[in-house]
C-alpha cells in the first residue's frame, strides 16, 4: 500500500496573474478555465482565463500557474468525485 507524504501546503497569488503553490499531490484535469488538482490540505479547483500550467513537479509538490486567477475553491479530501490523476487517466 502505497503511502502518501504530507507536504506542506503553500499558495503565493501575485497580482492575480502567477500563482505559486507547493503541496501538491496530483492534477486532474486542466484547461484555459479550470485546473482540479489535489494538495496535501485537499482539493482544489482554480478558476480563471488563459490559465496555463508554466512548471509542474509532482515529485516535490510544486506548481506554476499564469493567467488570469478569479477564484480557488477548496473542497474536502473525503469527496471522491476527483478520481485518479490525469495522467493515469490518459495511459490506462
Amino acid at each position: 500500500m502505497e503511502e502518501k507524504i504530507a507536504k506542506k501546503h503553500t499558495l503565493t497569488l501575485l497580482d492575480r496573474t502567477r500563482l505559486n503553490m507547493t503541496g501538491v499531490t496530483d492534477v486532474f484535469a486542466f484547461d484555459e478555465k479550470v485546473i482540479e488538482l489535489e494538495t496535501s490540505q485537499g482539493y482544489l479547483d482554480i478558476e480563471g482565463d488563459d490559465l496555463h500550467i508554466v512548471k509542474m513537479n509532482l515529485d516535490s509538490g510544486e506548481l506554476i500557474v499564469e493567467g488570469h486567477v478569479s477564484g480557488l475553491i477548496y473542497q474536502e479530501q473525503n469527496n471522491s468525485s476527483k478520481k485518479g490523476s490525469l495522467l493515469g487517466r490518459l495511459f490506462k
